[in-house]
């Protein structure tokens, strides 16, 4: 059960530790797209680099332009699941083999399109994009009209297209890792939304939380 004393109530204008918050995991997102515009230059997956090209500085500017919370999680274990989970899949080694040769080009399809998937969702939630449990806004329009935690869908999802591609026991540990995180934040981060009225007329709409019919 959520107790308030995990909370903390924001009401005031962003303040120093907000903005500087935002500026350090913006730039460490800035520093993954050189490594992205690196490898485009290369001429090595150009779609895919393209696709993650995306994705990452839609990350990189709704971090800089992002509100700040009107209500933020001081519990510990919600900040390690976020932390840990947005994080772990820097983890991944690509020295590992495909499972079948053949099954490359549908992993690759697989990863673009959730890649530009995640994109729209980034894009969607806006200033309401975080990473610990906050509630910043609730967003229903798009991907979230049919579940209600799309983007760890897609991330799921991109990393079977991971493990298939670079197969070995320490990639298969990370993406479950990757997927564990993932359930702990939403259902972290619902603790705290459920406050929210808005969010609990959403949920009564939005019955799935990542797979329609299924989860």
């Amino acid at each position: 059960m959520l107790n308030f004393s995990d909370l903390k109530i924001r009401t005031k204008r962003p303040d120093l530790m907000h903005r500087l918050v935002n500026i350090a995991v913006a730039s460490f997102f800035s520093f993954y797209i050189y490594g992205i515009i690196a490898r485009l230059a290369t001429g090595t997956c150009v779609t895919l680099s393209i696709a993650l090209l995306f994705r990452n500085t839609s990350i990189t500017l709704v971090f800089l332009l992002r509100r700040p919370s009107k209500l933020t999680s001081r519990n510990v274990g919600d900040w390690i699941a976020a932390i840990s989970g947005t994080f772990i899949t820097y983890l991944y080694t690509s020295s590992a083999k495909p499972i079948y040769p053949y099954i490359m080009p549908t992993a690759y399809i697989v990863m673009i399109l959730t890649a530009f998937l995640s994109t729209i969702c980034i894009i969607n939630l806006g200033r309401s994009f975080g990473i610990v449990p906050a509630n910043r806004g609730v967003k229903t329009e798009l991907l979230y009209g049919i579940v209600r935690h799309p983007l760890y869908s897609l991330y799921t999802i991109y990393d079977l297209a991971v493990i298939s591609l670079a197969f070995s026991p320490h990639n298969c540990y990370i993406a479950i890792l990757h997927a564990l995180f993932s359930y702990l934040r939403a259902k972290r981060e619902e603790n705290i939304l459920m406050l929210d009225r808005t969010y609990k007329e959403y949920v009564s709409k939005t019955r799935y939380m990542f797979l329609p019919g299924v989860l």
